[in-house]
């Protein structure tokens, strides 16, 4: 090793060592203020005992001496450190009893950090590398410097501070304390340093527009802050650190390793990925903080919420505006755009906006995952996706706040929940911060046809928005549209206008009794809109008859269309089901739509899906029926034909189900999103059989 070289690894293993002992030092202060162990040593939540600042005394006298003993290199002070911190780890676990949340947090983050250091904290060989820091001329790039010297201490102070922020300043764990004020000290020193990274990242790195739009996001963050001291500038700051901190996670070597190896199985990917996420979100909606105040957030409740948010879902055992916090409000709105876009594409997104790029095997496994065969478009297609949603939403946020206002509403409140509103609209979540879903705007043509909008978009697919706008900029002639944009163009036109008027047929004298002629229209249109998976709804529900009801069973179960954001099994799987008759009727071997002929393997999957969807149905139905027999059998059933369509819509059943019962409907809502077939292709083996048996002629009917 060069000796410039061993140096610069000296600085690092030094900075590395330095940051853990400050950071678990800030863990442990912050810690023995936030946990509630009012007969224990540490004190009640918020009101520190005298053993409790005593030990706090302790900790920070062993963090500065600790860190001494490093920068000076002597034997003791990696020890030390480690001692101090296996201690922290050790008052904090007797706190478990009393607070299990926040004492379980707190002793897992200081044994880890702990753990690490008597790990990887060794004896360095050169003993006076921190101060020949200045004299260092290192050959590489003014950048690749940087982060090999800073990258790994760096990162580990970006996750400690957006832990102190999720803790302390962002969820409003604590207001007008010293502590508050420390946190925000933290975050703006943890800020400033990123600027010096950021300023190198543009004059020296690949992606100076990444530079460019993080250093802008800073800014509007600090901007927000100075004049209005609320919870957008807040979690715009949080998402800055967040941004930073993935930046420098996808650098590392294993992760791109564990990438590629996922290229190959997408849908392993997938259910891995919406997994994580589900886990992710249930944590965060379980904090004190998600709980509006007053109310109390279950585990259960917790989970039941992150899975029909992340699965765009929308069915709901607690009332998101009453029982949730600004702060979960929040949390579901970001499991809802996720949820939406998909995990596959945002992390692809998230690559190419990082600087990486997209290998030939990437690009074909994300066009065959959107159903997109140009597979030299895939980029554009990515980029397409995340811009036109960001566009689409920003369009209907500011119709649905404009709505708002002219019925009343202050500005902040009519722009938060334009903002939500129009995001689960495009998602077809179906979540709403009102209590009635839609209904009060039953008489309101242009919000109804807003979130119309907003729904038939969303439930189109990006890929058949992206060819329709291509075959705009393009003329008609060079871009034609594909058999698949038009099949989702017509089934669409046909759902929605055969929808429409049969619920007007069937409920002009129940449920559109008390409506006048143009509203009973607007309201039987938009409930076949809603229908096919976004979950809202105008009318009461429970006020539909039974023949309207089995027309409901049915869009759920269709959905919308693939490579977009609705669920169900999708428009295109139910057109090639319907287009299968007349070929078996003709004794022909090829299904046509449109001129085309369907290969016969999209034919069996299509088949195999409609079959395994209802399979699931009816299961899932059966273990409601056991468990939950004091519930109406029809209700429940539509509650099952909701969750597995990823609609939203329920009879009012959702509140009553048990434990057992939500657990199941959660289970629907996690197959219907990722769709039966693609959860069976994930967990099952590749073993093709090399026989080949002889054929066995049988009759069928």
């Amino acid at each position: 090793m060069r000796p410039h070289s061993s140096v610069e690894h000296s600085v690092s293993i030094i900075t590395l060592a330095v940051v853990r002992v400050m950071t678990a030092c800030l863990v442990a202060v912050v810690g023995s203020y936030l946990i509630d162990d009012v007969e224990g040593a540490l004190g009640a939540k918020n009101e520190m005992s005298l053993s409790g600042v005593i030990m706090c005394f302790y900790w920070i006298i062993s963090t500065v001496l600790s860190m001494i003993g490093l920068m000076t290199k002597r034997v003791w002070g990696a020890p030390l450190a480690c001692i101090f911190m296996f201690f922290g780890a050790g008052v904090f676990s007797l706190a478990i009893p009393a607070d299990p949340l926040m004492a379980g947090v707190f002793t897992f983050c200081l044994a880890y950090f702990g753990a690490v250091s008597a790990i990887y904290t060794r004896p360095l060989a050169m003993r006076d590398g921190l101060y020949r820091l200045s004299s260092i001329i290192s050959q590489r790039d003014v950048l690749d410097n940087w982060l090999h010297k800073y990258r790994k201490p760096y990162s580990h102070i970006l996750l400690t501070t957006i832990v102190v922020s999720l803790a302390v300043y962002g969820f409003q764990t604590i207001s007008g304390h010293w502590i508050s004020v420390m946190a925000q000290v933290i975050i703006v020193v943890t800020a400033l340093i990123s600027v010096r990274f950021l300023v190198l990242m543009y004059r020296h790195g690949d992606n100076p527009t990444l530079a460019l739009l993080l250093l802008s996001m800073l800014v509007l963050a600090v901007g927000l802050r100075l004049v209005w001291s609320g919870v957008v500038s807040e979690a715009l700051l949080f998402l800055y650190l967040s941004c930073l901190y993935v930046y420098f996670v996808i650098q590392t070597p294993t992760l791109k390793e564990i990438g590629k190896s996922f290229q190959s199985v997408p849908s392993l990917f997938i259910l891995i990925s919406f997994a994580g996420l589900v886990v992710l979100g249930t944590l965060f909606l379980y904090l004190p903080d998600a709980a509006a105040p007053g109310a109390h957030i279950t585990l259960l409740d917790a989970f039941f919420t992150a899975i029909s948010a992340a699965c765009v879902t929308g069915l709901t055992v607690v009332d998101v505006n009453q029982d949730f916090s600004m702060f979960g409000q929040l949390v579901i709105l970001i499991m809802m755009q996720a949820g939406g876009l998909g995990i596959m594409v945002l992390s692809t997104f998230a690559i190419l906006l990082f600087g990486g790029k997209m290998g030939v095997r990437t690009e074909k496994t994300l066009s065959e995952f959107l159903s997109f065969k140009g597979v030299k478009s895939t980029y554009q297609l990515i980029i397409f996706i995340v811009l036109s949603t960001v566009a689409i939403e920003g369009i209907g946020a500011a119709i649905l706040s404009y709505g708002h206002l002219q019925a009343g509403m202050d500005l902040a409140p009519a722009v938060r929940l334009g903002v939500f509103q129009a995001v689960s609209a495009f998602c077809n979540a179906g979540f709403s911060l009102t209590g009635d879903s839609l209904v009060h705007l039953q008489t309101s043509p242009m919000m109804l046809g807003c979130y119309a909008g907003l729904i038939i978009l969303g439930g189109l697919g990006f890929v058949s928005m992206f060819e329709m706008i291509r075959r705009v900029m393009l003329g008609g002639i060079r871009a034609p549209l594909s058999v698949q944009t038009k099949i989702i163009l017509s089934m669409s036109a046909v759902f929605v206008v055969g929808g429409g008027v049969l619920i007007a047929l069937l409920e002009w004298n129940s449920a559109l009794l008390h409506l006048d002629y143009g509203h009973k229209i607007t309201n039987s249109f938009f409930q076949s809109i809603t229908l096919r998976t976004a979950g809202f709804h105008s009318l009461d529900l429970e006020s539909f008859r039974y023949p309207s009801m089995v027309i409901m069973l049915f869009f759920m179960f269709v959905g919308g269309a693939p490579g977009g954001t609705a669920g169900g099994v999708k428009v295109t799987t139910f057109a090639t089901l319907i287009a299968t008759l007349p070929t078996l009727i003709r004794h022909d071997n090829h299904v046509r739509i449109f001129s085309r002929t369907i290969p016969m393997d999209a034919v069996a999957k299509g088949s195999a899906l409609i079959v395994l969807s209802l399979a699931v149905i009816g299961l899932l139905w059966f273990l409601l029926l056991i468990t939950q027999p004091e519930l109406p059998p029809m209700d429940l059933l539509f509650e099952v034909f909701s969750a597995t369509g990823t609609v939203g819509l329920s009879l009012g059943v959702t509140e009553s189900l048990g434990g057992v019962g939500r657990l199941i409907v959660a289970c629907g809502m996690f197959v219907g999103r990722l769709g039966p077939l693609t959860l069976a292709i994930a967990l099952a083996h590749d073993e093709r059989s090399k026989v080949s048996y002889p054929r066995a002629d049988i009759m069928i009917g």
